[in-house]
């Protein structure tokens, strides 16, 4: 299927890399010529919610230059993007660089990878395997076997992308074990930014992943006619592990009495006031509210034993209110919303252990 206009345009598109998130398209856009494709640069488009794809915007200068810029190449860390360029400062012909993404948004200036991976000769095609560690390109250089070669070499390691690890999971009704097609989203609880997202298969209910280590990551499922999943996880030092992270995602029906913890809703310490990162999931909950337009629900404020009973019973109050006040704020109906606080009242786990006492300080919430 051809992506038409925005993407597509009267000039010539060509080399696609769509990032690990699986919304943000990288690509390279040049005009024709009698004497060929002139004045290529790479740009980007992002995948809305409607299926559309945004206005491409042109990278800045850090990486495009008024020469070429082409085979561009995004590492499934979603950050470091390799191209070849004979615009940029080099060794003559194309060679090829990276750059790196900043956390707000910017790019690194571009960094020339030097000899002798790079020559007089032209570098292109470049693509890094996910481990970060070997990369295979294209050379036109003295001593091939005619015409463009492919080279091999080890990346050193200024110029490897971040560790990533694969994320495998099963999403299934956790009544009856049935596979189920459902929305999963994973999002980067550092800076509330989507780190990717992905469907599982219907016949399965299995999805597979890659996301950067050494982070924590809050996972958001939908299925249609079920409540959503919610769980965060510390994917920490598995970059060099060559077996997936297993998740197991099972799915509660949406009828009466069902109640499910929002895992990804965060206050303040010993406070009422929501964290940012606490949007997103709750902006969940809102689509599924507003999904399903009968639908009326208890909101659960609960913690943990630390502190006094009175002060908890009414600390799990003021939560609940809180997350109902935000459902409110985004149009929900406040008659389909109850708050209720339970304090201490009802354990999920032991209060003798750190994790378990994070698993009392929840928020639910339940059916009616």
């Amino acid at each position: 299927e051809n992506l038409g206009p925005p993407v597509n345009s009267r000039n010539w598109e060509s080399q696609p890399s769509m990032a690990s998130d699986g919304r943000t398209l990288y690509f390279v856009r040049g005009q024709m010529a009698r004497d060929g494709i002139r004045d290529m640069d790479i740009w980007s488009s992002t995948l809305q919610d409607d299926g559309s794809f945004s206005t491409p915007e042109k990278l800045p200068g850090a990486v495009n230059t008024p020469f070429q810029e082409e085979s561009v190449q995004i590492h499934p860390d979603g950050r470091t993007l390799y191209f070849s360029s004979n615009g940029h400062p080099g060794f003559g012909g194309l060679d090829i660089f990276m750059s790196r993404k900043e956390a707000d948004g910017s790019w690194g200036q571009a960094l020339n990878l030097g000899w002798p991976i790079n020559t007089g000769d032209d570098e292109n095609s470049l693509l890094v395997s996910a481990d970060g560690r070997v990369a295979y390109f294209a050379s036109d250089r003295e001593g091939g076997q005619g015409d463009l070669d492919l080279y091999s070499f080890e990346l050193y390691p200024e110029a490897r992308p971040e560790p990533v690890t694969y994320i495998r999971g099963r999403v299934y009704d956790e009544s009856t074990g049935d596979p189920l097609e459902a929305d999963v989203m994973l999002l980067d609880l550092t800076d509330g930014r989507l780190a990717t997202a992905a469907y599982s298969d219907p016949g399965t209910g299995e999805f597979l992943v890659v996301l950067p280590t050494e982070r924590t990551y809050a996972l958001n499922a939908s299925a249609e006619g079920y409540l959503f999943f919610s769980a965060n996880y510390d994917v920490q030092g598995t970059g060099d592990n060559a077996d997936p992270f297993t998740l197991e995602v099972p799915m509660r029906p949406l009828k009466t009495g069902e109640t499910i913890a929002l895992r990804n809703v965060f206050f303040e310490t010993a406070s009422h006031e929501l964290l940012p990162a606490s949007h997103v999931e709750l902006d969940r909950l809102v689509q599924l509210l507003e999904r399903n337009a009968s639908l009326r629900i208890e909101v659960g404020g609960h913690t943990d034993n630390v502190g006094g009973e009175a002060e908890n019973q009414q600390l799990s109050e003021r939560r609940a209110q809180a997350v109902r006040g935000y459902l409110v704020s985004k149009g929900i109906a406040a008659d389909r919303i109850e708050a209720k606080g339970y304090g201490e009242g009802r354990p999920a786990a032991t209060n003798d252990t750190e994790e378990g006492r994070a698993l009392n300080r929840r928020t639910e919430v339940r059916v009616l």
